[in-house]
């Protein structure tokens, strides 16, 4: 037996330092986990900064699912040096971080596809939108419109019903009208263009079609949308640099062609 020094823990002192309880504590020592290096005259467990740094080994093993049986046979190899220890802690974590965050991407394009009504099933989801981000077709169509608007609701109620050939002929229709879009650009045809209107006007009637009410003041709070909002804008630009901007004058041509006259 020794006498109690600074450097020693009771066990009520290490649980309150460690944060483990004392019951813990004690069933850590009976099974040989971690036990004590002393004891005090009165028989009180005393421990060492070394059992510190061994419960703190525990702790770590503990949170990444080891049970402590393995805990055991880790701890027991005295060819194991600290850094080894850590090491292995760090890639153990890094790899529990690397599911977690999967498990967590997952979960978000599950929420951002019931937030866009898209009752595809996950595998439909694959197959129509590929690697996109669902979360930013969600947060850039509320974005635009705000969660509480009529074309959000209108959005979410028609999309709610589409299939899997819904949505296959949709972003096929998308794609091709921002495609020739981007060939009048190209080709140095100017926005207000009677050619270049008309795909505004295609444009404008495909989002009534498929996703909600689109007259022209409408079509032209997107184009104002896709001009300012680096976000919004961004798929159009990555097409081309410039290419928002053309789709934006466009847009507002049609409509100053089109719109009634008040």
């Amino acid at each position: 037996m020794v006498g109690m020094t600074t450097t020693e823990f009771t066990v009520g002192a290490l649980a309150e330092l460690s944060g483990v309880s004392v019951r813990r504590l004690h069933h850590y020592d009976e099974i040989g986990l971690l036990v004590p290096t002393a004891r005090s005259s009165a028989g009180y467990r005393l421990y060492s900064p070394d059992d510190l740094q061994r419960l703190q080994r525990i702790l770590f093993y503990r949170e990444l699912g080891f049970e402590l049986a393995a805990i055991a046979t880790i701890l027991s190899d005295p060819a194991t040096t600290a850094e080894e220890h850590l090491q292995r802690q760090h890639g153990l974590l890094t790899e529990s971080i690397a599911r977690r965050r999967a498990m967590l991407a997952l979960i978000e394009r599950e929420l951002s596809a019931r937030r866009m009504g898209i009752s595809l099933t996950a595998q439909e989801r694959l197959e129509v939108f590929g690697g996109t981000r669902l979360e930013d077709h969600a947060d850039r169509a509320e974005q635009q419109w705000g969660g509480d608007s009529e074309q959000w609701s209108q959005r979410q109620q028609r999309t709610a019903r589409y299939t899997k050939q819904d949505w296959l002929a949709l972003r096929s229709e998308q794609a091709d009208i921002h495609q020739r879009l981007l060939d009048a650009m190209c080709a140095g045809i100017p926005p207000d263009d009677s050619t270049v209107t008309d795909l505004a006007e295609e444009h404008r009637r495909h989002l009534e079609r498929w996703h909600h009410d689109c007259d022209y003041s409408v079509h032209r709070r997107l184009a104002e949308a896709y001009r300012n909002n680096e976000r919004i804008g961004r798929n159009f630009d990555d097409m081309a640099p410039g290419l928002s901007r053309y789709i934006h004058d466009a847009i507002v041509a049609n409509c100053e062609l089109r719109r009634p006259k008040i």
